[in-house]
């Protein structure tokens, strides 16, 4: 059985045809003849394509919290697992080349899904945050309050808008900006090097 259950073949052909030939020109069609099934059987399961298109966000959303979380927890200090966890974040999005296609997708849903309807994605990302910024402790103190959601705007903002003052380019660059900007703001002093 498929990981993602029965939508998860609809899901991993309209991933593809996202990557391959970009969201505007993909419909229900071509997805349904990708996973093999009837084109009915998409809009029974999924939706309409903008629904689809949603639905693959959501799960790729899921998919690198995940992955973040993984290489976060290999990390052995509260500090280190909160700059990995950062810098891993914009580093596997920016060498998704699917996720790529979909942000740099001409698509109206995809702009609205990323800025002004991104309230259900951030949610999630911000309790993935939490999740490894708290590591083993079950504790909701943070150095800041509400700082979950300061470095998931932060990580929001780098991905929308990638060049500006600081070095971000490489993965190096993204965890000594970790450790200087975000670190302060999830580990408090006390916790930093544990």
């Amino acid at each position: 059985m498929h990981p993602d259950g029965d939508d998860g073949p609809i899901l991993d052909a309209a991933l593809e045809l996202f990557g391959e030939v970009g969201i505007p020109r993909t419909t229900i069609g071509d997805v349904a003849k990708r996973a093999k099934i009837n084109r009915v059987t998409v809009y029974r399961r999924i939706g309409s394509k903008d629904e689809l298109v949603r639905a693959v966000m959501a799960r790729e959303s899921t998919r690198l919290f995940v992955a973040v979380a993984a290489a976060a927890a290999e990390q052995s200090s509260p500090a280190d697992r909160a700059a990995h966890g950062f810098a891993t974040t914009i580093d596997s999005v920016r060498t998704n080349p699917v996720l790529l296609k979909m942000f740099d997708s001409e698509s109206a849903l995809v702009l609205e899904q990323l800025t002004t309807n991104a309230s259900t994605l951030l949610a999630s990302a911000i309790d993935a945050a939490a999740h490894i910024a708290r590591g083993e402790v079950d504790s909701d103190r943070f150095a800041v309050p509400d700082a979950p959601e300061v470095v998931v705007r932060v990580v929001h903002s780098i991905l929308l808008t990638p060049a500006a003052g600081a070095a971000l380019e490489t993965y190096d660059d993204l965890l000594a900006f970790a450790h200087r900007s975000i670190v302060p703001l999830l580990v408090n002093g006390d916790h930093r090097d544990d």
